[in-house]
């Protein structure tokens, strides 16, 4: 009961900084699909020419990272290329069954989504964007399910890990923290999960929103944003207990996906599956996500266009491990050579 109790403490000082004005500003939108645990928005879908796009976000953060405020909105950005876009939200897991894990998160949900996405804008096939374990899922997805990825971009997501230098590496090898989060069924709340990461990572989940909100004082604009990002850190979604346990253990310790021994709706997959044009954006410096958790990964795909960029951290962005999403200068750098690309390889 004691994480319980401190979700419901944050999700009160999320509400107090709504109250402050720091709450998100999301762009029109309207729901197409709705399932237990994913609800799937639409924005601006029938528009434009080219493969619909989908966004899959993290499971354990709210999606509107994805479309925080007009200046840092990943979904407006490509809304105004001339796309569909739609944004995958994960809900609350509370009613699900006790076996929801990888697969149903990276399969069945995400099949459910395109699909929907497929009737609301009249083609087959979408370009998927994940975002951190969101990446992650979609790459399965795409190994799984190759015939309905026209492109997949991938943002800060780990495809394969590397136990020497991966941040949450002596986490997973220290009881009984990690025996405790991978027992039962049931969920496990947010502030549990945010609270191993800082764990596992200090310096990326803790002392890099210290030193970023010193950093932005001198900006007003960064400050702001730097502001609306800790408060979307505090409205935390649990996970299913066997949602965790996948991607802890079959993922993390036995580097199932890199290995093509990852279970999958009845047939095992990897990276070797994934055929599609793939586009990977590596945060320079992270612990979180290092590059050698990402780009070897691209080599073991049977894509003919195997491409990656570098995003460099920026002030105002909080955690750095967001930064793609939020950062003026990715949305002024980035994100033009993205949707270049996306236009280059899928139409």
């Amino acid at each position: 009961m004691l994480f319980e109790g401190l979700d419901r403490i944050r999700q009160g000082q999320a509400r107090w900084l709504d109250l402050l004005g720091y709450g998100p500003q999301p762009a029109e939108s309207w729901v197409v699909a709705e399932l237990p645990g994913m609800r799937l928005k639409a924005y601006g879908a029938g528009e434009g020419a080219g493969p619909p796009i989908l966004l899959v976000p993290a499971p354990i953060k709210r999606a509107c990272i994805f479309d925080l405020v007009p200046r840092a909105s990943v979904a407006r950005r490509c809304r105004d290329a001339g796309r569909p876009v739609f944004l995958v939200e994960w809900t609350d897991p509370s009613g699900l069954t006790a076996d929801h894990g990888l697969a149903d998160y990276a399969d069945r949900l995400l099949s459910e989504a395109r699909q929907a996405a497929a009737i609301a804008s009249g083609r087959e096939r979408a370009v998927l964007i994940g975002h951190s374990l969101g990446g992650t899922m979609a790459a399965i997805h795409a190994a799984r399910r190759p015939e309905g990825v026209a492109a997949l971009v991938l943002l800060e997501s780990p495809l394969i890990f590397d136990p020497s230098i991966d941040a949450f590496a002596p986490w997973l090898r220290t009881p009984p923290t990690a025996r405790r989060l991978l027992a039962g069924a049931g969920t496990v709340p947010g502030s549990e999960l945010s609270l191993a990461a800082v764990a596992a990572a200090p310096e990326a989940f803790l002392w890099h929103r210290w030193g970023d909100a010193f950093a932005s004082l001198a900006e007003p604009e960064r400050h702001d944003l730097h502001l609306r990002v800790m408060r979307w850190a505090l409205d935390e979604l649990a996970l299913p207990a066997p949602l965790l346990r996948d991607v802890l253990e079959r993922l993390y310790r036995e580097n199932r996906l890199r290995d093509g021994r990852l279970e999958v709706s009845g047939r095992a997959v990897g990276l070797s599956d994934i055929a599609a044009p793939i586009m990977a954006v590596v945060e320079s410096q992270s612990r979180v996500v290092p590059r050698q958790d990402v780009l070897p990964a691209l080599e073991r795909t049977s894509s003919v266009r195997r491409d990656w960029l570098t995003h460099d951290s920026e002030p105002g962005v909080a955690l750095a491990h967001v930064g793609v999403l939020v950062g003026p200068d990715a949305h002024r750098r980035l994100w033009p050579r993205l949707l270049d690309w996306i236009a280059e390889v899928a139409g």
